[in-house]
């Protein structure tokens, strides 16, 4: 095997939320990963038009405007694709002249996150790799609908148990290659002062479900949460979550706020990738519910999320979705089917909690530092 000349890390789903937050991070931590292992990587953030010039040069100088804040800027590239463009060169780019890129691109693998990049967008590329970062729901979609499958030259996944005896989502025929998602954990400093509350960032609402025959795999994070709502009156630790539950949904507010759960907006606390950071940093750990699609799934899922608080030596208690069975045992990484299993786990943390805190830094760096996931992942894409 030998090593392509340029990595660009495509992403279609950064520019369009200019502000940034956890999707930042996505690309990111690939990014710099690469960088601190010497390889030769570039972020390629398309970005389609709205249909209004005002908003899309928003969206442009805002996503560049971060890049170089955060000193990336020669990293960064940023295609722009015109409504109804039809051939790649319809794009313009930012952050490298176009011949450059075409001279790159065309030795170069596309590492294309979740699919985002289309066929149009991709075609400049030697080899592309579909990277997908939603197992289970993924897999069922791609069934019915195309999203890429087929038209890459190699098929990742973060479902660790996919096809798993107990993973009842077909794979299709797929040769699906399976890693752990990566943190960098260099810009992710384990803490040492312990945080308030376990906290969480979530998307409460995504009105989004796969169908697999007549069995429905729910995408919506709220109704996980609902299905383990009574947690904080059997537990002595604050539980707190960054969740757009929004004023018109009373209902729901005042469910949590009266089952004991502190409540705060993720567009005021989390909106940029340094308030994602921090706010993470600065929590005692993480307790989650995943989408029941993945629990049902069995995909072996672990979100990108929860490894950064690993990293911060942050310890996590999380809804079990496969991931624990191919894990090891750690005391910084905890998971539940049941509402007694969950308040069993806080409570086995905080019986030590600095040991449980070690254990998740040690954690993020034996499995999912990018110094660990990404030279397997190179060799998984034939690199």
């Amino acid at each position: 095997m030998t090593m392509t000349a340029n990595i660009f890390i495509g992403s279609a789903f950064v520019a369009k939320y200019p502000a940034g937050g956890g999707n930042y991070w996505v690309p990111l931590q690939y990014l710099l990963g690469f960088r601190e292992l010497g390889v030769e990587a570039f972020w390629f953030e398309i970005l389609e038009s709205t249909g209004r010039s005002d908003v899309d040069d928003s969206f442009i100088g805002q996503f560049l405007d971060r890049a170089r804040a955060l000193g990336i800027e020669e990293r960064v590239i940023l295609a722009f694709f015109p409504s109804g463009f039809q051939h790649p060169e319809d794009r313009l780019v930012y952050g490298m002249r176009p011949g450059e890129l075409d001279a790159r691109s065309r030795d170069g693998l596309l590492l294309n996150l979740t699919g985002g990049v289309q066929p149009v967008q991709r075609a400049p590329f030697r080899r592309t790799v579909l990277f997908d970062l939603d197992p289970g729901a993924f897999q069922i979609w791609a069934s019915q609908w195309d999203m890429g499958i087929g038209r890459h030259d190699v098929h990742l996944t973060i479902g660790q148990n996919l096809g798993g005896d107990d993973s009842p989502v077909p794979l299709f025929g797929v040769d699906w290659k399976r890693t752990w998602p990566a943190v960098h954990t260099s810009s992710w400093p384990a803490q040492s002062a312990a945080g308030r509350a376990y906290t969480t960032i979530t998307q409460w609402w995504c009105g989004e479900a796969a169908y697999l025959g007549d069995e429905c795999f729910d995408c919506n994070k709220r109704n996980a949460f609902i299905e383990f709502v009574e947690l904080p009156r059997h537990t002595a630790v604050t539980l707190e979550l960054a969740a757009n539950v929004h004023p018109q949904e009373l209902e729901d507010r005042e469910l949590l706020a009266r089952c004991g759960w502190d409540l705060t907006m993720p567009e005021t606390m989390v909106a940029t990738p340094d308030q994602y950071r921090d706010y993470i940093q600065r929590s005692r750990g993480e307790f989650s519910c995943a989408k029941p699609a993945y629990v049902k799934a069995r995909s072996g899922w672990i979100s990108d999320r929860s490894i950064c608080y690993l990293a911060s030596g942050r310890p996590c208690i999380l809804q079990d979705t496969g991931a624990a069975q191919l894990l090891p045992s750690s005391r910084g990484l905890r998971t539940f089917a049941t509402l007694p299993e969950a308040a069993e786990a806080l409570a086995q943390i905080e019986d030590d909690y600095p040991a449980a805190s070690r254990d998740a830094r040690q954690l993020a760096e034996e499995v999912f530092s990018t110094r660990v996931v990404l030279p397997r992942l190179l060799s998984l894409c034939g690199c």
